[in-house]
């Protein structure tokens, strides 16, 4: 069982570097949020779903996707 937040960690689309982001767990099972790179500073799209057995899946794409 996950916590109700996380420290989420996602690679940068445009220069390959680790980010993470804390996010809140409780307000839905499907986020959808974008976030700046801390390195390049270029604008990422993070998707994130809670599956029925409480795994979290993580995609990270260009903003404009």
């Amino acid at each position: 069982m996950f916590t109700t937040d996380e420290d989420i960690v996602w690679i940068c689309q445009y220069c390959g570097e680790q980010n993470s982001v804390w996010v809140d767990l409780t307000v839905s099972s499907k986020l959808d949020f974008i976030e700046d790179c801390m390195i390049c500073c270029r604008p990422n799209r993070i998707l994130i779903r809670i599956d029925e057995d409480e795994n979290i899946f993580l995609e990270s794409r260009p903003q404009d996707e």
